[in-house]
């Protein structure tokens, strides 16, 4: 995926990124299934305001239908996307470019991922890059808008495709984009799933971006 500029880079890593985050051998296994839309709870507070260092690892716990599961988590930052969270490291490989930070499940084929997060960086405010990424779904997707509220990065702008355009049928690969705003334009999390895996996998997600905060100024 070739960097580009402004809502076209924004759409281009978000919407269409499966070929940027393939790019490890992992082993196969099936994956989970748990409540795509549930919550994040405690699981993160240990993290806020902890002053972790970047490759610092420890465990936390969290809620997976309904039973507790010890995960073990990196924290890590990118100066450059103008972020910093803490990702599961057993069960997603990190790749980390100059534009984005993606974790894709140790699961997937590297080269078609079907479960993966990816964050981006865009120097739009949160209103202009939804706007942007909402377009470019609208094509494929009947959307579903609401606002989402994390422990660390505060209010954003969650749009979800799940159902194919016109059809009122669920689509085989759904996504949920997070717009979150910061003082230099917004942060971009998407998260992409298949449809039999979406719910574990939408709730791991939402864990781990429980724990971004902003780093303001791009980074720098």
């Amino acid at each position: 995926m070739k960097k580009a500029v402004a809502a076209l880079a924004l759409i281009a890593a978000l919407v269409l990124s499966l070929a940027g985050c393939g790019n490890a051998r992992a082993p196969q296994s099936e994956a989970p299934a748990d409540e795509a839309q549930a919550a994040p709870s405690e699981a993160a507070e240990a993290a806020a305001g902890s002053g972790r260092q970047d490759g610092e690892r420890f465990e936390a716990v969290i809620v997976i239908e309904g039973m507790e599961e010890t995960v073990r988590y990196e924290h890590i930052r990118n100066d450059t996307v103008g972020i910093e969270m803490d990702y599961d490291y057993e069960l997603f490989v990190r790749r980390s470019e100059s534009d984005r930070e993606c974790f894709l499940s140790i699961w997937d084929d590297p080269d078609h991922p079907e479960n993966y997060l990816e964050l981006t960086y865009s120097a739009e405010d949160a209103d202009t890059a939804a706007a942007s990424v909402r377009a470019a779904l609208s094509e494929e997707y009947d959307l579903l808008e609401s606002s989402r509220v994390f422990e660390r990065a505060g209010s954003c702008i969650r749009i979800e495709a799940s159902e194919l355009k016109g059809t009122g049928r669920m689509a085989d690969q759904l996504q949920a984009v997070y717009i979150i705003p910061a003082a230099d334009g917004c942060r971009v999390a998407a998260a992409h799933f298949s449809i039999e895996a979406a719910e574990g996998f939408g709730r791991r997600f939402s864990y781990m971006l429980n724990t971004l905060s902003v780093l303001d100024g791009n980074g720098k």
